[in-house]
């Protein structure tokens, strides 16, 4: 559906709601905020019931969602021998750059610590119970579910994503019967893309709500928090592409990191200012094999795969909101909870559907699971479009770097035609 003229882009009106709320938030803290027994009585319950509204809704969808998309990321691989050679090499390469993402995104949240400014509750650390996470066994025993039904009914997202990959493989292994099957799942994750569209829709509504009901307890200290959760996701997502990526270019790719930088800087610079993978696809489609020397079976398999499965950018993020909002509560996770965290933040976002807004939906489901309260979850829903930015081009360029690397690995990489600066500028439309 087109988008009718003159309309209001989502991201615009999720800022006009958060300024809203902060505005209305401070006139009702500055009111007398909960002394006031009119705001504390009447107020400030509908203002959370917009909130609330928001995350039930958010909640709804996050399961099915999870679990189509899933289903049909490993129907994406077309065929069971794709997992060999160039489908087991990008598989690992997703959830190892996955992890390397969340682990550095845990360093820099735990030396800045963004949520240290406020203390969301005067005795918050001892009214906030976080989830024991399991031990390493009993960690891999949980990804497999004794009732994948149950853990469907419960939410339980890493049985799920495992159960949705044993699904799909196994529709890829009984081939052409299982095709109107596979259909079927294609077609109800559109659906849950179209649900989350409607969902996304209501977000303005509730930062609005949330977001006043927050300004209204806690006033204007706030703002030092999130300016800090802002430089410290941007240093996460920069970090991953200029220093993870130019390693991996370098020692597994064999190839120039600056010129990789300059060949990739259109697909980067589209993908940044849109928010979705999906509009920097067919340029990135056409720049590996036609700049960098991707064979182009190789490139065709990864980079749609990629657009889906390897969200670098928004796993470094959903560490640093996890960590962001333990700190607000004054709640500190231990070594062992925040390495578990890691896994089932690269887990999740390789299950990310590439739209835009699908980080926050995801976060609010990790939040949840680590039994952290969501008061602060208007913090980041009104600023995400600024931080969803870096994390989309960091997600969308390393799709360019996995395929030259992956290339490599193949010994199918062109590097004439890499290191070829003629290339850097190449009218793509004219080289097909």
């Amino acid at each position: 559906m087109k988008k009718a003229r003159g309309s209001i882009p989502l991201f615009v009106k999720i800022f006009i709601a958060l300024f809203a709320g902060i505005i209305f938030g401070y006139a009702l803290n500055f009111l007398g905020g909960v002394e006031h027994p009119i705001i504390n009585q009447y107020v400030l319950p509908f203002l959370q019931f917009l909130g609330d509204l928001f995350i039930r809704l958010i909640k709804m969808v996050v399961v099915p969602l999870v679990f189509f998309c899933i289903i049909d990321a490993a129907l994406s691989l077309g065929d069971i021998k794709k997992l060999r050679s160039v489908g087991v090499k990008t598989i690992v390469w997703f959830l190892a750059t996955g992890m390397a993402a969340a682990g550095i995104g845990l360093v820099f949240v735990n030396l800045i610590r963004p949520g240290a400014g406020l203390q969301l509750g005067a005795v918050a650390a001892e009214e906030v119970t976080v989830n024991e996470l399991p031990g390493v066994y009993e960690t891999v025993l949980a990804l497999f579910p004794e009732n994948p039904f149950a853990a469907l009914n419960s939410g339980d997202m890493m049985p799920i994503i495992v159960f949705a990959l044993f699904m799909g493989f196994a529709i890829i292994a009984i081939g052409e019967p299982a095709k109107p099957l596979a259909n079927i799942v294609s077609n109800l994750a559109q659906v849950m893309f179209k649900i989350v569209d409607v969902v996304i829709g209501i977000i303005p509504f509730g930062v609005f709500g949330l977001m006043s009901v927050t300004m209204a307890k806690y006033g204007v200290a706030i703002f030092g928090p999130v300016l800090k959760f802002i430089i410290t996701d941007y240093l996460t997502a920069i970090t991953v592409s200029v220093v993870v990526y130019s390693l991996l270019l370098g020692l597994i790719g064999r190839v120039s990191p600056i010129m990789f930088w300059r060949k990739a800087f259109d697909s980067w610079l589209v993908a940044f200012s849109t928010c979705t993978s999906s509009a920097a696809l067919p340029l990135s489609m056409e720049i590996a094999p036609n700049r960098m020397g991707a064979p182009r079976d190789v490139s065709s398999f990864i980079l749609p795969l990629g657009c889906t499965a390897q969200m670098n950018g928004t796993c470094g993020y959903f560490a640093v909101v996890i960590l962001f909002s333990a700190q607000l509560y004054g709640v500190e996770l231990s070594l062992q909870q925040q390495i578990l965290l890691c896994v089932q933040a690269t887990f999740l976002s390789v299950g990310c559907a590439a739209t835009p807004q699908i980080g926050l939906v995801i976060s609010l489901t990790l939040m949840t699971q680590m039994g952290l309260p969501l008061e602060g979850y208007a913090l980041v829903a009104g600023i995400y479009r600024i931080v969803d930015q870096i994390h989309t081009a960091t997600n969308s360029v390393g799709d360019l770097v996995a395929t030259v690397c992956i290339s490599e690995l193949e010994h199918e990489l062109d590097h004439s035609k890499f290191d070829d600066p003629s290339l850097i500028k190449t009218d793509l439309a004219a080289s097909r």
